[in-house]
């Protein structure tokens, strides 16, 4: 049996290169449409030119004081003054006489003297005679009826602001101080102090540090 060649009709020939030549302009048409929907490429940020007309502080105008720092002479001498002002309008008592009679001076400004013992986070944030102790620090003087022994009067809880800290800089242990300030609180049967001023009356006298030979 003789085998019959297939039937190839003319057309086929050309059916193939057409199909081909259709999908290369189908593809070359969504090309365009993905970058479209594509976000665009951020561009850098133009850099800006300096006035030269815009001319910076100068250096004596800026204030260098740091917080916290020593007075200079003008603001001592005006502090002075702002503490004797203060002294005249407080009553004088006895640190001890506040410690026997609690509500004697309540609200009332207070002025007494002792020696300074240390400053302390102690008695703040205490919600009956709350002193916030993110604006306060609390501090010690010593007992006056005891001279043998370093005590402090912890009974008298005394506060002072944060923010005058630089009236204090001066301050040391054993320094003879004059306390002004405002009993606020009697809360525990004890005197609850606002110290408005410290002045220190004398200072601690400073063993003489001798020095060893270096060879």
């Amino acid at each position: 049996m003789h085998s019959q060649p297939l039937n190839r009709q003319p057309g086929s020939q050309r059916f193939l290169p057409l199909a081909l030549s259709t999908l290369l302009v189908f593809s070359a048409l969504a090309t365009p449409a993905a970058a479209l929907a594509a976000p665009p490429a951020s561009k850098p940020a133009p850099v800006q030119k300096k006035d030269p007309s815009v001319k910076p502080p100068s250096a004596d105008k800026v204030d260098k004081k740091e917080p916290g720092g020593k007075l200079d002479a003008k603001e001592k001498a005006a502090l002075d003054k702002e503490i004797e002002a203060s002294l005249a309008s407080a009553v004088k008592v006895d640190s001890l006489e506040l410690l026997k009679n609690p509500s004697q001076h309540l609200n009332q400004k207070v002025t007494f003297t002792g020696v300074f013992n240390r400053f302390a986070d102690t008695a703040l944030d205490y919600k009956k005679a709350f002193r916030d102790s993110r604006d306060y620090v609390s501090f010690f003087i010593l007992r006056p009826d005891v001279s043998q022994h370093t005590i402090p009067l912890s009974e008298l809880k005394l506060f002072f602001p944060r923010k005058k800290s630089s009236e204090v800089m001066d301050l040391e242990t054993g320094d003879k101080i004059q306390i002004v300030g405002t009993q606020f609180s009697n809360a525990l049967d004890e005197p609850w102090v606002d110290v408005e001023h410290i002045k220190i009356l004398q200072k601690t006298e400073k063993p003489e540090r001798k020095h060893d030979p270096e060879f």
